[in-house]
């Protein structure tokens, strides 16, 4: 029987999360004796894979491994770590609206899909996703296209899925997987750039990205 599926990206989406992973970032760079951006200009880790991230950080290649293992020490941290964070406005009102119209809500995200589930269960929101889906650790599975893809497999076949976050990775993950993108303005991605790669459309608010959603899935 086919489904219609709501795929969520987390941080900056469903959790407003930055502080506790800008937090992490500036210990994690500082524990390495390396020079750490500002908080105001760390937006960049929100989303993407953490390799990457500290690639744009400028640690050195051969230090990129040894700079994950501690950013997630710190960030595995209850002070100051992953539980510095809270859902957005009126979104547990949304997923919960969801799931009574029948919709099934994912999340997919970038994040170590282990500490993705554990962020879901501390916000007891484990009632309102049918699965998590994130990045293996070893970072052989980090890539949006590739988290997507991932979750859609395990959809039966004649399923519709839209695919909802805050950054241009989600709406290009959407398009390589052949779904519909819906970005929100309430994260830390950029709205110009979401409408570059092919957004359907851009939401201020959980009110409007409900609709948005029944629009395009129905």
């Amino acid at each position: 029987m086919s489904v219609k599926a709501v795929l969520f990206d987390l941080d900056g989406t469903v959790m407003d999360s930055g502080p506790g992973i800008k937090h992490s970032a500036i210990a994690t760079l500082k524990e390495m004796h390396l020079s750490a951006p500002s908080y105001e200009d760390l937006n960049y880790f929100i989303g993407p894979p953490l390799r990457d991230c500290f690639r744009l950080s400028h640690v050195p290649e051969e230090r990129v491994e040894e700079a994950v293992l501690i950013y997630r020490k710190n960030y595995e941290k209850e002070k100051g770590g992953y539980l510095d964070a809270n859902p957005y406005p009126g979104m547990i009102e949304m997923l919960s609206s969801l799931k009574k119209k029948g919709y099934l809500s994912f999340v997919c995200t970038s994040k170590g899909e282990a500490l993705a589930k554990r962020i879901v269960h501390a916000f007891s929101l484990d009632s309102l996703f049918a699965g998590v889906y994130g990045s293996t650790l070893d970072g052989k599975i980090s890539k949006k296209k590739d988290i997507i893809s991932l979750c859609l497999s395990s959809l039966p076949s004649g399923s519709k899925a839209v695919m909802i976050g805050d950054t241009y990775l989600d709406i290009v993950g959407a398009n390589e997987n052949r779904i519909p993108g819906i970005g929100v303005t309430w994260g830390y991605g950029e709205n110009n750039r979401m409408k570059e790669v092919g957004a359907v459309a851009l939401v201020d608010n959980a009110e409007e990205c409900e609709e948005k959603i029944e629009e395009v899935l129905d």
